[in-house]
């Protein structure tokens, strides 16, 4: 004989709350084995399966709906049909998260390296071979805002198509021939890759000895950080081997003020 059970010994058999049975039974996912003349609901053990099978299709993003619909007509072709989908999505969403966890650790990195600089002196450090994905910006002369929007946008959408995050870690080139004439006008925008894919904009960093300059302040004065980076590479006896690269360490991610902003000017160089 079948033992039953009252809807509220049901729920903790099961670790639910009677109010989700209740939702349940009235969107019509669960119905009870049987309702008593009293109004009580009653359950059976065999309903358990059920129960769990509802928890792992919720879990996968699986509306009650769907679930309802499925569990009035379940059979193998559509469980598989069903189940095939849900690991489509859970791959598309774990892909996504991969990209968003890429591109915090990106920034943290950068909160951290911004958080130990010293502003306003040269560095000389060996760098490896780094790639990038770098989007022409199109630029002749200083964007309007709605220019820079839709250069923005393009550099994200051919990062997305690297697998990468639309994340926050953006940086702009300005060619070496336009740094020497004073003319800091970024020709692209990149983004870090953790090493070379096939994309027709892939940029590939050269290793050597690279000059670090960090400068304190907001996007306005960047002109002012570049052409005080140069001055120190003179001062210094060195000259640019290749293009500058700027990239923000602290930003609006982490300050509100733009004068507290910390970017970080790189380039290689050569005595």
């Amino acid at each position: 004989m079948k033992n039953y059970y009252k809807i509220s010994e049901f729920a903790a058999l099961c670790g639910l709350s009677r109010d989700t049975l209740l939702h349940y039974d009235h969107t019509g996912v669960l119905k009870p084995a049987f309702v008593a003349p009293s109004g009580y609901r009653y359950y059976t053990l065999s309903q358990f399966t059920t129960v769990d099978l509802i928890a792992v299709l919720k879990a996968s993003g699986t509306p009650l709906s769907e679930i309802r619909r499925y569990l009035q007509n379940a059979d193998v072709p559509t469980g598989i049909r069903l189940l095939e989908g849900k690991v489509q999505d859970l791959r598309a969403r774990r892909a996504e998260i991969d990209r968003m966890i890429q591109s915090l650790e990106q920034t943290l990195d950068a909160m951290r390296e911004g958080e130990e600089s010293v502003c306003g002196r040269l560095q000389l450090t060996r760098q490896r071979e780094r790639h990038l994905i770098a989007t022409p910006t199109g630029y002749r002369s200083t964007p309007t805002e709605r220019q820079f929007a839709r250069a923005m946008k393009n550099h994200f959408e051919e990062c997305e198509q690297c697998g990468l995050g639309t994340g926050f870690q953006a940086g702009e080139i300005i060619p070496r021939e336009r740094a020497l004439q004073g003319r800091f006008l970024e020709a692209y925008y990149f983004s870090s890759l953790p090493g070379p894919v096939e994309h027709p904009h892939l940029w590939t960093c050269p290793a050597g000895t690279w000059a670090v300059y960090y400068y304190q302040g907001g996007y306005d004065e960047l002109p002012t950080a570049y052409a005080l980076f140069l001055e120190e590479l003179t001062r210094r006896g060195l000259h640019l081997a290749g293009d500058v690269y700027e990239q923000d360490v602290i930003n609006y991610l982490s300050v509100t003020d733009p004068a507290c902003y910390v970017l970080r000017l790189s380039a290689p160089v050569e005595e």
